[in-house]
């Protein structure tokens, strides 16, 4: 069966899909994910086939070019976690399947499926549990992780290097290493506890971090939860709350990250992962999206 999946062109929406594409794929289906030519190596490095969208005049939506591209190959399912994908599903009678995400509610497509584990989702969504599988792209093992670390790892992810400072001057009481991928600002002491690297990819760095700091970062958040790993989100989310509420997290300050070893958010945070863990995997929902009068 032909499956297009609509990517919009925002890398973390991409790798959301990521994992039920390879479900579709190895189950025996025609799998092509959609996007904007800006966008198509994107799409290429998670090793699916890309569809170029036109870019046609100044005033072409994304929606107009996926309906376009969608009449031409006729698939039976549209698969999208935006809702130009509802559009271009409902113009050649296919069925439409949303995928949502932390930031994600939406109730108009076909079937839709929610990577968030339910205690983390408002009681209304409309989706179907899906296990959520962290996809970052690509990856290399860099050459430090293989070595043993000596302290407590905690990876810091900050987006916005104004919180470098602050950050800093919270460490000096905390036994931990805390490895960071980043440019620092000019002037900024690196503290010892501080490990500066070239590459940190998430998927090879989380599973040998014991806790996770970010400055609101939800698809890094959302990774926390499935690798069960406790959280301090430095600027407040609705995902942020919801994770600090079900005591796996802490929302707010730098100078709570020396609670992040603490056994109570260590087991909220296992409490978590066994949560995802015990959800559907990608593999076992594809049958369920398919309709089955055109098989």
């Amino acid at each position: 069966m032909r499956v297009l999946l609509a990517a919009p062109s925002s890398t973390a929406r991409l790798h959301t899909l990521v994992p039920l594409a390879w479900a579709l794929r190895t189950a025996g289906h025609d799998v092509k994910i959609a996007g904007r030519p800006a966008f198509v190596e994107n799409i290429l490095r998670t090793g699916c086939v890309a569809a170029e969208l036109e870019d046609g005049d100044a005033e072409l939506t994304e929606s107009a070019a996926l309906v376009k591209f969608a009449r031409l190959w006729r698939p039976a399912v549209v698969v999208s976690n935006a809702p130009a994908g509802i559009t271009a599903a409902r113009e050649v009678n296919a069925k439409a399947v949303r995928v949502l995400g932390p930031s994600d509610f939406d109730g108009t497509a076909d079937h839709a499926l929610d990577v968030v584990p339910p205690s983390l989702r408002d009681k209304d969504s409309p989706g179907t549990p899906i296990r959520h599988m962290p996809y970052f792209g690509p990856a290399e093992i860099p050459n430090w992780l293989r070595r043993k670390a000596c302290r407590t790892r905690i990876l810091l992810s900050l987006a916005d290097p104004s919180w470098y400072e602050p950050v800093f001057s919270a460490l000096s009481d905390v036994d931990a290493e805390f490895v960071c991928k980043a440019e620092l600002p000019a002037g900024l002491t690196l503290p010892p506890s501080v490990k500066l690297v070239d590459s940190a990819p998430p998927s090879a760095v989380l599973p040998t971090c014991a806790a996770v700091v970010h400055d609101g970062d939800e698809t890094l958040a959302l990774a926390a939860v499935a690798y069960g790993l406790p959280q301090l989100s430095l600027t407040e989310s609705a995902f942020g709350t919801r994770v600090t509420a079900a005591g796996a997290g802490l929302t707010g300050s730098a100078e709570k990250i020396s609670r992040l070893t603490d056994d109570t958010l260590r087991a909220g945070a296992a409490a978590l992962r066994a949560e995802v863990a015990a959800l559907p995997a990608p593999r076992a929902v594809v049958a369920p999206l398919l309709p089955l009068g055109r098989l």
